[in-house]
């Protein structure tokens, strides 16, 4: 083994307690300014998923520095309801090169929508991270989809050669099978957000990848039924009580976008986009653009997008779209 291969469980009271979470989403604190909260005071007054975080926080940050190569984070996950392996990740040249090594469905922009994830504070930070969702979380494939994505990455990276894999062809046929006659690439367009009391419900019978009509019932709420926005594909519905994502809608993305973008990110591109009628560089930040929202076109959105520029927010009248600070370090 070139390299250090470290394991670590997370989420472990939850997981003992059967549920998502026990005070708080353990992968929704992940900001300098929480990690810094979190250190600050003393771990005897840390209760649940904050002392677990602080803990896993060290020891990571203990790692990356006794590092002597490129630092690769990989967050195992699995769903409430039945799905197909998929992965998602911060949108880097870094992140896609390995997860675009994986014969699984990869999903972008599901980390923008999200905050505080732990894998997007890493890859702000310049390191490969990415998030293998492997199905169900009691579904014995699980686990075997699991062992065979973190073969295939140790190979990836160069951590062990492929000819000492045993049944490194099986493993990825596995993957193949598991993800058959789904796209290769979705791109996330819409996250259903959940308040804690508004009575969300999913409607039984979705799973992810599941294709959905605009107008179809996909939950419902005090307010009433809750429909799809639009056309789309349909990921992670949440079929238990906690957490504030109901469900996602995306779209597939065709490899010439793909091939697109990463042109655009290794020429200077992104340095012509304030040109752009109703953009500007954010005063306060070099990674943020500025967008009047009066001026802002579906096919602005896209280029922002393509330039990497995928994190989208309000501050006041202005529209904000930011990008991770590194692309990473490319592996290969």
């Amino acid at each position: 083994m070139r390299g250090r291969f470290v394991a670590l469980r997370g989420n472990q009271g939850a997981l003992a307690a059967g549920r998502r979470y026990l005070a708080r989403d353990l992968n929704r604190g992940w900001s300098p300014e929480q990690l810094r909260e979190l250190r600050a005071g003393p771990a005897a007054a840390l209760v649940a998923e904050d002392r677990e975080q602080r803990t896993l926080a060290d020891i990571q940050e203990t790692l990356v520095g006794e590092r002597r190569g490129p630092v690769v984070f990989l967050d195992l996950h699995s769903t409430s309801a039945p799905s197909t392996p998929f992965l998602c990740f911060g949108d880097t040249l870094a992140n896609r090169a390995l997860a675009m090594r994986l014969p699984i469905t990869k999903i972008l922009g599901l980390e923008e929508v999200i905050d505080g994830a732990m894998l997007g504070y890493w890859a702000d930070r310049g390191h490969t991270a990415i998030a293998i969702e492997a199905g169900q979380h009691d579904a014995p494939e699980t686990e075997r989809r699991h062992q065979a994505a973190l073969w295939l990455c140790a190979v990836a990276i160069g951590l062990v050669e492929s000819a000492l894999v045993p049944d490194l062809d099986a493993h990825h046929e596995l993957l193949v099978r598991a993800c058959a006659g789904r796209p290769s690439v979705v791109e996330v367009l819409h996250r259903q957000v959940v308040a804690e009391g508004d009575g969300f419900t999913m409607r039984p019978g979705f799973a992810s990848f599941d294709v959905v009509r605009a107008g179809t019932v996909l939950a419902r709420d005090r307010s009433g039924d809750i429909r799809a926005s639009r056309d789309g594909i349909l990921l992670m519905p949440r079929y238990q009580g906690q957490g504030d994502d109901g469900f996602f809608l995306a779209r597939e993305v065709a490899p010439f976008w793909l091939r697109v973008s990463r042109l655009l990110r290794a020429l200077p591109t992104e340095r012509l986009l304030p040109l752009l009628p109703g953009v500007s560089r954010d005063l306060d930040d070099p990674h943020t653009l500025s967008v009047n929202p009066d001026r802002l076109r579906h096919h602005l959105v896209d280029m922002m997008h393509l330039c990497g520029y995928r994190r989208r927010r309000q501050r006041g009248a202005t529209l904000l779209f930011s990008r991770r600070p590194s692309e990473g370090r490319l592996l290969f």
